[in-house]
């Protein structure tokens, strides 16, 4: 492959992540949660969002959006792997593609069939 081809697939896939990064860098909640849970709002204005949640692992065990999303103040719509690590650091240890966010592959608020019997 030509050296200016290779210099133009790298700048385009750097031009990508930056531009992923601030679409999802941390910012406030678009709402004043005061000390509302989210669900409380979500379940009404995200409904399909919710539901995924709810029917997730973290929904089964009680893992709380604030736990990977942040507070009011810290919100971020797509968290870091590094928040991901404090619960998942065995995954992330084995993660093949450790510069892709886990939501990358692993399709937020689901979990995969084969992991269901673990929470049901």
């Amino acid at each position: 492959m030509k050296t200016s081809k290779k210099i133009f697939i790298m700048v385009f896939i750097l031009a990508i992540g930056a531009i992923s990064f601030a679409a999802f860098a941390g910012s406030k909640h678009p709402e004043d949660m005061g000390s509302k849970d989210c669900a409380e709002c979500h379940a009404d204005v995200t409904p399909d969002v919710f539901k995924q949640w709810e029917e997730s692992a973290h929904g089964f065990t009680g893992v709380k959006c604030q736990v990977c999303h942040g507070d009011e103040v810290n919100f971020v719509k797509s968290p870091e792997n590094a928040t991901c690590e404090g619960c998942h650091a065995k995954q992330i240890d084995n993660n093949q593609v450790p510069q892709a966010r886990c939501a990358s592959c692993h399709i937020t608020h689901n979990f995969t069939v084969h992991k269901v019997h673990q929470y049901k």
